[in-house]
């Protein structure tokens, strides 16, 4: 049984021309202007396959080598340390800002933990305070975990859009405007004008609600690796600073093998 063929609307409607419309995956996509549809019928799984690995082709060489288990002795804070890692890869690069947060927390809490034998539930906040009242770790760490609580942690963990934008200023957008009922024609038109340039952009700012969540999605994509490599960077000085074997021995010797208390 022969599959059914779709011509392009927009190639018929706009150019006169009839193009056949090509089948990848669960879309159909225009050889000639690109306009996509999606087959609900179809699993969209083998597209966001081939996409997550055309992402993770891209990061994997602006990222520090991968850890593996020996070298993050830890299962607490390496399967974290993957969470951030793997999401990162696929392109979900809020998701993994997020994750940093979380792993940074669970790093003060094994840390807590091992000096005082306490399981502190309390969020990053309270376990910063802990680890700076009691002197867990040095003033440059403290400093760190301090500037990611305020500059990345609490933006992202509360989907502060405003304050994660603010420092851009002013960005760029083209506005496209209808006169009457928007149609394709008109549509079309607005883009041929902004390609070759009799549109002007107009200058708005970053943190404009219409416009903020695809200005974030962009920082988002420029600032994750760097902030990932800064928290693996970090991650490789605790381990070495802050969780040494000894350390192990001590706490073991001093609070047993009790379960983990509050």
């Amino acid at each position: 049984m022969k599959k059914p063929k779709f011509l392009c609307s927009r190639c018929k409607k706009i150019e006169g021309k009839e193009v056949f419309m090509i089948e990848k995956h669960d879309m159909l996509i225009c050889p000639r202007c690109k306009t996509s549809l999606i087959m609900t019928e179809k699993s969209p799984l083998p597209r966001y396959e081939e996409n997550w690995r055309r992402n993770a082709e891209e990061v994997f060489p602006l990222l520090r080598p991968p850890l593996h288990l020996h070298g993050l002795p830890n299962p607490r804070l390496f399967f974290l340390y993957e969470d951030c890692y793997h999401t990162l890869l696929v392109g979900r690069y809020n998701a993994s800002i997020v994750l940093m947060g979380v792993l940074l927390e669970a790093l003060m809490k094994e840390r807590i933990w091992l000096k005082l034998g306490i399981n502190l539930r309390q969020a990053y906040g309270a376990c910063l305070k802990k680890i700076k009242d009691e002197k867990l770790m040095r003033i440059e760490d403290i400093k760190f975990l301090r500037r990611f609580k305020d500059e990345v942690r609490n933006p992202y963990q509360h989907a502060d859009e405003s304050q994660i934008v603010q420092g851009i200023g002013l960005v760029p957008v083209w506005p496209i405007e209808f006169k009457g009922k928007p149609t394709l024609e008109k549509l079309e038109k607005g883009f041929k004008d902004i390609k070759s340039g009799r549109l002007k952009p107009q200058l708005m700012p970053a943190d404009s609600p219409i416009i903020r969540p695809i200005v974030k999605q962009t920082y988002d994509r420029k600032h994750a690796t760097d902030l990932f490599n800064q928290v693996y960077d970090f991650l490789l000085i605790a381990r070495a600073r802050y969780f040494k074997q000894e350390e192990y021995a001590e706490h073991h010797k001093k609070f047993g093998n009790m379960a983990r208390k509050s």
